[in-house]
């Protein structure tokens, strides 16, 4: 299982930086200039124009190439992936980064254009049950300093249409600044695909995943998601409108068999309740039979601890706790 980005710190080491607003227009060494994602194309579409590149800005200076990727759902919200925002070395717990330590940039050539193209970020959050281990709840938002005006966002997912065991075989298309066959990243691309179903239901998968939060889709190696594409956007249209229907998770190694992707209508009330203001660190209601947003079995993140509203063992020898929050098991007593 390989989450669909770079070395996260090795990026200040490989590539030059320059500061906040001044970065130079030009090209960089070792940025293939040619239109691929895996067997990609450029971008083509209204949709594409949303999607975004996520910078780290590192001892005051903006990397040229990006991290990760994201859409605007909005005009001042991005939605991405967790495990683009999360800093944390090893273990399990997560660490989101500061949002002082991340511009978004809007265009398809960072390394050309960087410069008046950016957006510095408010605010990020990561999802309280995001599992870092094994990519679970793997979404993440951020809300810009200023709205994007010069784009028309595209909207998230909801239930109302979201994702069935019978879209298995519908044409998909995923877009993201990620690395290509030969080895490249730094430029926006898009590729079709074909949707796979719910869960990881596609040949390769280690397991079956989570339907309830996971779609998937076959890939080979000369076309598909890989590198850097993490957090970019599963588009699919419904009746005429596009909408984020997922966003790029993980897949195997070699970007050659299938990819896993978090669904977006599964978090539609988070992204609801961020996007009118609310967070993690909202107070929440505790004892009202339900695991709420910004509530949780233990503490996790900046979440409120309220085992009231979770049933499992919380207590006693550490290797035998879980909690239950909905239809999840949480913790290393989970069978």
């Amino acid at each position: 299982m390989s989450p669909r980005f770079p070395a996260f710190f090795a990026l200040p080491l490989l590539l030059a930086a320059c500061d906040v607003g001044t970065c130079p227009a030009g090209d960089l060494d070792g940025v293939n200039s040619d239109p691929k994602i895996l067997g990609g194309d450029a971008p083509d579409a209204a949709e594409h124009d949303a999607v975004v590149a996520l910078h780290l800005i590192w001892m005051g200076k903006v990397m040229p190439a990006p991290f990760c990727t994201g859409t605007l759902i909005e005009e001042d919200i991005v939605l991405t992936a967790a495990h683009c925002l999360d800093e944390a070395w090893g273990g399990t717990s997560y660490a989101e980064m500061d949002p002082a330590d991340v511009v978004v940039y809007v265009g398809d050539n960072p390394v050309g254009d960087l410069t008046g193209n950016t957006t510095t970020v408010d605010e990020l959050l990561i999802h309280v049950d995001y599992d870092r281990i094994n990519l679970e709840n793997d979404i993440g938002i951020l809300r810009l300093s200023a709205p994007v005006t010069s784009v028309t966002p595209v909207p998230a997912l909801d239930t109302s249409v979201g994702w069935t065991n019978a879209d298995a075989g519908i044409a998909i298309n995923f877009a993201g600044f990620g690395e290509t066959e030969t080895g490249s990243y730094g430029q926006k691309l898009q590729v079709d695909g074909v949707f796979g179903g719910l869960g990881c239901a596609v040949s390769g998968c280690w397991d079956a995943g989570i339907p309830a939060t996971q779609v998937s889709y076959s890939q080979t190696s000369v076309q598909g998601t890989c590198s850097g594409d993490s957090g970019g956007p599963m588009f699919v249209d419904r009746s005429g409108t596009v909408y984020v229907g997922a966003i790029t998770s993980y897949g195997d190694w070699s970007c050659a068999q299938y990819g896993v992707s978090t669904r977006v209508d599964a978090f539609e009330t988070w992204i609801s309740d961020f996007v009118s203001g609310s967070s993690s660190t909202t107070p929440a209601s505790c004892g009202d039979g339900t695991c709420d947003l910004g509530e949780s079995c233990d503490g996790r993140g900046a979440s409120t601890l309220c085992t009231a509203d979770c049933d499992g063992q919380l207590t006693g020898f550490p290797l035998y706790r879980f909690c239950d929050v909905g239809p999840y098991c949480m913790g290393p007593g989970c069978s």
